[in-house]
C-alpha cells in the first residue's frame, strides 16, 4: 500500500478509472431498478409529477390556490420524462444519477487514499442501503446525493480553477431549488464566508463565496415567483410551518413527528389532540365531504402555514421544555428514525443500523486525531471547513422542523468522505512528525 501511495497516476487514468465507476454502479442499479418495475405512485411521487405536468403546461402552482410545497428542482429535473411521457426513465437515471455520484466520489478520495483504499471507501458509500432502497422511486433522495457529492468534488478543486467554482455554485444553486432547507440557510453561509473574507482575506473561503453568490443568483427566479404568488419575500415553500408545528407538540405521548391528515383521521390519539386544526386548514370543517386530494391542497397554502405557525409558535411559549425535548428527539431521528410517536418504527431500522456504524466510526476519527494534536492540528482540513459549516447550517434548520432520517441521506456523502479525508489527514500527520 505505501508503494502504491507514491503512485502518480495521470489524471487520464483516474477519469477513466471514474468512467469504469459509473458504468459499473448504473449498470448494477439499473438491473436493481429493472426487477422493482412495474413501479406504482408511492407516497410524495405524485406531488413531483404534478409540478412536472404543470411546468409542462407553462406554470408551477394555481394562482387560484397557491400549493408550493417543495422547490422546482426535481420537478425540472422531471420535465423531460414527463414530456416524453416515459415515466419509468426518470426510475432508471436514478441508476446513472448514483453512478455518477460514485464516480465522483473517487475523484475525490484517490487524491487522498491509495488507489485500492479509494475504491474500497467508495465501495462503502455505495452500500449505503437507505439510499439504494430509493433508487426506484421517484424522490429527491438520489439526485441530492448526486449534488452534494458533485458539488463537494468542484468545491474542493475550486480554489485553483474559475471553471470548478462556477460548476461548484451551479451544483449548489440546483440543490437549493431541490431542497429548499439547503436555500433557506444559504444567505447566511453567505453572510459567514463573506465576513471571514473581508477580515482574514482568506483563500480557502474565497472560492466559496464566488460558489455561494452563483448559487444564490440562481434561486433568484424562483424567488421572484414565490414573491409574485404570495407577496412574500424569500419564500421558499409552504411546508415549514406544518412541519413546526409538528414539532412543538405538547402532548406527553408524542415526540414531534410529523403525520399527515390520514394519519390523523385513523389514529385515536392524534384525532384526538389535532383534528382541530387539521379539519380547519384543509377545509373539512367546512365541507366534510372534500376528497383527499382536495385537502392536501386546502393544507399547504400559505394561509394555512400561518395558522400552522401560529399554533406552534404558541405551543413554544405555553411549553418551552416540552419543545426541548422534542427538539432533542428530533435530532435523534434524524439520525435514527426514532423516536416516533404512532407508527411503531424500531429502533434497529435500515436507518439506524446504517448510522450507528457512521456515528462509531465518526469517534473514532475524531479520537485517533485528537491523540496526534500535539504533532499537528487535530482539525478536519481547513479546505473542508465551509462544508462543514453549511452542513451544520442545514442540520440546525433541520433540527426546527420535524423530520425523519430521510432527510439525513442527502448530507451522507459530506459525512463519510469528510471524516475519511479527516482521518487520511491526521495518519498522514502521524507518520511525518
Amino acid at each position: 500500500m505505501q508503494a502504491l501511495d507514491r503512485v502518480r497516476w495521470p489524471e487520464s487514468s483516474r477519469l477513466f478509472a471514474a468512467a469504469a465507476v459509473l458504468v459499473l454502479v448504473a449498470l448494477i442499479d439499473g438491473y436493481r431498478i429493472a426487477r422493482a418495475l412495474p413501479q406504482p405512485q408511492f407516497g410524495d411521487e405524485w406531488r413531483y409529477l404534478f409540478y412536472a405536468n404543470n411546468l409542462a403546461h407553462g406554470f408551477y402552482s394555481p394562482r387560484e390556490r397557491i400549493f408550493l410545497w417543495n422547490g422546482p428542482g426535481y420537478p425540472l429535473f422531471l420535465l423531460p420524462f414527463v414530456k416524453a411521457s416515459w415515466i419509468d426513465g426518470a426510475r432508471y437515471a436514478n441508476a446513472l444519477l448514483h453512478g455518477a455520484a460514485m464516480a465522483y466520489a473517487w475523484l475525490i478520495l484517490r487524491r487522498l487514499l491509495p488507489a485500492l483504499w479509494a475504491a474500497g471507501a467508495v465501495a462503502v458509500l455505495a452500500l449505503y442501503e437507505p439510499l439504494n432502497e430509493h433508487l426506484p422511486l421517484l424522490y429527491t433522495e438520489v439526485l441530492t446525493f448526486f449534488l452534494v457529492t458533485a458539488w463537494i468534488h468542484h468545491a474542493l478543486a475550486s480554489p485553483a480553477s474559475r471553471f470548478h467554482r462556477a460548476v461548484a455554485g451551479g451544483y449548489l444553486g440546483f440543490l437549493c431549488l431541490t431542497k429548499v432547507v439547503v436555500g433557506a440557510v444559504l444567505p447566511v453561509f453567505l453572510m459567514g464566508v463573506g465576513a471571514v473574507w473581508l477580515r482574514r482575506r482568506s483563500e480557502v473561503v474565497r472560492p466559496y463565496l464566488t460558489q455561494a453568490i452563483v448559487a444564490l443568483a440562481l434561486c433568484v427566479p424562483w424567488l421572484a415567483y414565490t414573491y409574485d404568488l404570495t407577496g412574500k419575500a424569500f419564500y421558499w415553500s409552504s411546508a415549514a410551518a406544518n412541519s413546526f408545528y409538528w414539532l412543538t407538540s405538547p402532548y406527553p405521548e408524542e415526540w414531534g413527528d410529523w403525520y399527515h391528515q390520514g394519519w390523523v383521521h385513523e389514529n385515536p390519539m392524534l384525532r384526538a389532540h389535532h383534528s382541530k386544526i387539521v379539519d380547519e386548514t384543509s377545509g373539512l370543517a367546512q365541507n366534510p365531504n372534500l376528497s383527499v386530494s382536495e385537502q392536501v391542497f386546502n393544507m399547504c397554502t400559505p394561509e394555512s402555514s400561518s395558522i400552522y405557525l401560529e399554533a406552534g409558535l404558541r405551543n413554544v411559549r405555553e411549553h418551552p421544555l416540552k419543545f426541548a425535548l422534542n427538539w432533542s428527539a428530533n435530532l435523534v431521528r434524524l439520525f435514527l428514525d426514532v423516536p416516533v410517536s404512532v407508527r411503531g418504527t424500531p429502533l434497529w431500522n435500515p436507518y439506524s443500523v446504517y448510522n450507528v456504524p457512521l456515528l462509531g466510526w465518526t469517534a473514532f476519527v475524531a479520537v485517533f486525531a485528537w491523540r496526534r494534536r500535539r504533532r499537528a492540528t487535530w482539525l478536519p482540513p481547513s479546505r473542508w471547513w465551509p462544508i462543514g459549516a453549511l452542513t451544520l447550517l442545514i442540520l440546525a434548520a433541520y433540527s426546527l422542523s420535524s423530520v425523519v432520517a430521510r432527510f439525513l441521506v442527502p448530507l451522507v456523502p459530506i459525512w463519510w468522505l469528510g471524516t475519511v479525508g479527516w482521518f487520511r489527514v491526521a495518519q498522514r500527520q502521524g507518520k511525518t512528525v
